[in-house]
């Protein structure tokens, strides 16, 4: 990843004017962790698009959450995970929805057309319902290990202290 200041002073990304001069783009704190967490997260695991990258990188900017590390997350919808991903994806919609599995498959139009009620239709929810769920999970959950950290740092330095005192 470039330095901030490469970024802010890039001639292509002139048109986002002051957006790029948020220190909250480039720095680590809780907020903009947790931000980047949820919206990395959520994008990575909606259905796949080739514009994951650029859609994470306008949410961070928007939402003035580290944008680096936003962009780092939203690969967790790699072509590695993503088979997987849309299979529980679409068992989570099919079981939401009360649809009986798809029997068999068949690679065309017709096909497709024809079984968008039991295909695409609970694919679309569950990734809806999933990626909302999970992206509110990270959320929460980066900003706990975030305020925990913070909590065992604060007390290993008292009990440093205090021995020093001692």
């Amino acid at each position: 990843m470039p330095a901030a200041e490469t970024i802010k002073s890039s001639k292509s990304l002139r048109f986002l004017g002051e957006f790029l001069h948020d220190p909250n783009l480039f720095h680590l704190n809780r907020k903009s962790v947790s931000k980047a967490f949820f919206w990395g997260v959520l994008i990575g695991l909606l259905p796949p698009i080739p514009i994951h990258t650029p859609a994470a990188a306008i949410a961070a900017l928007i939402s003035r959450s580290n944008l680096p590390l936003t962009i780092a997350v939203v690969w967790i919808g790699n072509p590695l995970t993503i088979p997987l991903i849309m299979y529980a994806f679409y068992h989570l919609g099919r079981f939401i929805l009360q649809v009986d599995p798809v029997t068999g498959l068949e690679f065309s139009w017709a096909w497709l057309y024809h079984e968008f009620e039991v295909v695409w239709k609970p694919y679309l929810i569950g990734s809806i319902l999933g990626a909302t769920s999970c992206a509110t999970i990270a959320y929460f959950a980066s900003n706990f290990i975030w305020r925990l950290n913070v909590k065992r740092k604060w007390h290993a330095r008292q009990k440093h202290r205090a021995l020093k005192n001692n």
